[in-house]
């Protein structure tokens, strides 16, 4: 008889799939069973406790291993290893809401290109992105000044969505050199996630930081800024650093040969700003439009 009641009394139906079900969870879905305990001060307070303390321990672990280990945490998530780390898309939307906050502290166009970067300092479509702002001009009788403003504004927000499109871009560039590799876009898709989370770790905060440091070093030394500030060299540094990173990334994810490797590393990271400028003219395309 009172095993009867133990176990009428652990029984619950499951509020959301309907399953009775014996314990504080539901056998089929998952879901907690609640109680007048789960509606007090000191068991929200728990909550909170170990939501911020697990999301902080994924978020250190998972910006570290992207930075110190290239490639470790898409071998990892292709093992079925993914419980410790965050979520490829997860990284890259976190990584990508602290690159447009540096923003904020840092100045930095890489993205964002204003309209004067996409008209000035443009070597694959100045022409063409000249006719079309000057037709817009016509057409809404306004000037240069006013249209710069609208698009300005425009681009700052489209940025921070389409920046998504690099992903898939560098996919099709990683199952071009890899299809024999692994056989899934998606895994590809992975990687391309994993290689622009630290893109922008270094293009965000790595890359401003060491700057005000060599700044103030290079001031001490009695050194000209230009060799710090220099697009020119801003941009090598960059490269060489993409081309080791994407070698020891491609080396990890794919188990391609050191010579595969190498090649493949440095075509990507010399076509890097090539593609970017791609990403540029559609973020052009699509900002006209809206303005």
């Amino acid at each position: 008889m009172k095993a009867d009641r133990l176990t009428a009394r652990s029984t619950f139906v499951c509020p959301s799939c309907g399953t009775k079900t014996l314990g504080q969870f539901c056998g089929h879905c998952g879901e907690k069973e609640v109680t007048a305990q789960d509606y007090s001060l000191r068991h929200y307070l728990k909550e909170i406790v170990v939501a911020v303390t697990l999301l902080e321990s994924k978020v250190f672990r998972s910006v570290w291993l992207l930075f110190r280990r290239p490639g470790f945490l898409s071998s990892e998530y292709f093992g079925g290893r993914r419980v410790r780390y965050m979520k490829p898309l997860q990284l890259f939307v976190f990584l990508n809401v602290v690159y447009y906050f540096s923003l904020s502290l840092f100045l930095a166009t890489t993205f964002t290109t204003p309209l004067a970067t996409q008209l000035r300092m443009n070597n694959y479509y100045p022409q063409y992105a000249n006719m079309r702002v000057n037709r817009r001009m016509q057409k809404e009788k306004i000037s240069y000044e006013a249209i710069e403003a609208k698009y300005n504004r425009k681009t700052n927000n489209l940025s921070k969505t389409l920046i998504f499109l690099l992903i898939p871009i560098f996919a099709i560039v990683f199952y071009a050199f890899f299809f024999r590799k692994r056989k899934y876009l998606v895994e590809h898709v992975v990687v391309a996630t994993h290689f622009w989370s630290f893109s922008l770790l270094l293009l965000g905060v790595i890359l401003p930081l060491a700057t005000i440091l060599l700044l103030r070093l290079f001031k001490v030394l009695n050194i000209p800024a230009a060799y710090v500030t220099s697009d020119a060299v801003v941009s090598a540094i960059l490269q060489i650093c993409f081309g080791v990173y994407l070698f020891v990334m491609l080396r990890r994810c794919y188990a391609a040969s050191k010579w595969y490797s190498v090649l493949t590393a440095l075509v990507i990271a010399w076509s890097f700003f090539h593609i970017v400028w791609l990403y540029r003219y559609l973020l052009f395309e699509v900002t006209l439009s809206l303005v």
